[in-house]
């Protein structure tokens, strides 16, 4: 059975650190009365930290700066409907 490298695998204080900035976006998107694709935040976090960003700090900005891929404000739908 093929096997995944080693590298493709998180360390616990590496999912921690994900962990921690997922948890931050999402107590801002409640700060600014937004909802959060949770797996679209979850994979935009893991793949800037996969592709380099493992500073916590960075990591949260870059996701920070990426907001809008995951984000939408509440009751838009409704506002557009009416």
């Amino acid at each position: 059975m093929p096997r995944a490298p080693k590298s493709q695998f998180l360390r616990p204080k590496d999912r921690a650190i994900c962990q921690r900035v997922v948890d931050q976006i999402a107590a801002d998107a409640k700060s600014y009365s937004t909802s959060v694709d949770s797996q679209i935040l979850a994979s935009t976090t893991l793949s800037l930290f996969q592709s380099g960003v493992v500073n916590e700090v960075n990591l949260l900005a870059h996701v920070r700066a990426r907001r809008h891929d995951f984000t939408k404000q509440a009751g838009t739908a409704s506002q557009v409907a009416s």
